[in-house]
């Protein structure tokens, strides 16, 4: 039976307000996008930044990779993520195993997945020096204020249903920001969006990390949703987890 979808959240407008920076990174082509909420509620521009320790401090801060990595098999936080996701559970990859971030080469690294039961794609090969970054550079201490999110779940939640369209089409795009009204003011984000070009970050990469800062927001306010209910540790002892 497939899990219904997240709950519409209200508007983060209509409720409390954490009273604490909060904000929300993403992959992008120059490393990292961060969208920062501060404690008064004002937003200021996205920051590009080449590495993690670069990013400006929050109170609580989601990201989009992968925290809390298993040595073999598939992480329930992504099966039960993709059972709510339905049209866009592709954007979810399963699969990624410790041991894979050892790995020199695409073709060794698939050759061992399937041998575990599950290969990999081009794409999750591509996006494993992320991971092996931020899973050098996490510790039980760091994961506290420092979480793994995934923006089509923040969507998914602040609209009550998954994203109908691709994220990089015109309407994909639309109605993600439709998602975050209540949030932060178009404009705002429209202005954001005009001076992507060259910055280093996609129009998406932006939207995600602003999706992950709602995400952010609601973990402070202890309205958030997480998945498993509740998620076992790794071997270093992370979480395997998706808030949002």
């Amino acid at each position: 039976m497939t899990p219904d979808p997240p709950a519409p959240s209200p508007p983060l407008s209509a409720l409390p307000t954490p009273g604490r920076p909060v904000a929300g990174v993403d992959g992008c082509r120059a490393g990292w996008v961060m969208v920062r909420r501060d404690a008064a509620g004002r937003f200021g521009a996205p920051t590009v930044v080449a590495s993690l320790d670069e990013l400006p401090p929050a109170d609580m801060i989601v990201v989009d990779i992968l925290i809390g990595l298993p040595e073999s098999g598939r992480r329930a936080c992504d099966l039960e993520a993709r059972a709510l996701l339905g049209p866009r559970r592709s954007s979810v990859f399963t699969g990624v195993r410790r041991p894979l971030l050892a790995m020199s080469s695409y073709e060794e690294a698939n050759a061992w997945g399937k041998r575990d039961g599950e290969g990999l794609t081009r794409q999750m090969w591509n996006i494993l020096p992320k991971i092996r970054t931020v899973d050098d550079w996490i510790t039980p201490a760091r994961n506290r204020t420092f979480r793994e999110g995934h923006p089509e779940l923040a969507f998914a939640a602040a609209a009550g249903r998954p994203m109908a369209h691709y994220k990089k089409t015109p309407e994909g795009e639309a109605e993600r920001l439709d998602s975050m009204a209540g949030f932060v003011e178009r404009a705002t984000v429209r202005e954001w969006l005009d001076r992507a070009r060259g910055s280093g970050a996609a129009r998406d990469d932006i939207v995600d990390a602003l999706a992950l800062c709602r995400s952010a927001a609601r973990v402070l306010l202890g309205r958030h949703g997480q998945l498993p209910a509740d998620p076992p540790k790794d071997a270093r002892g992370l979480p395997m987890e998706m808030v949002f």
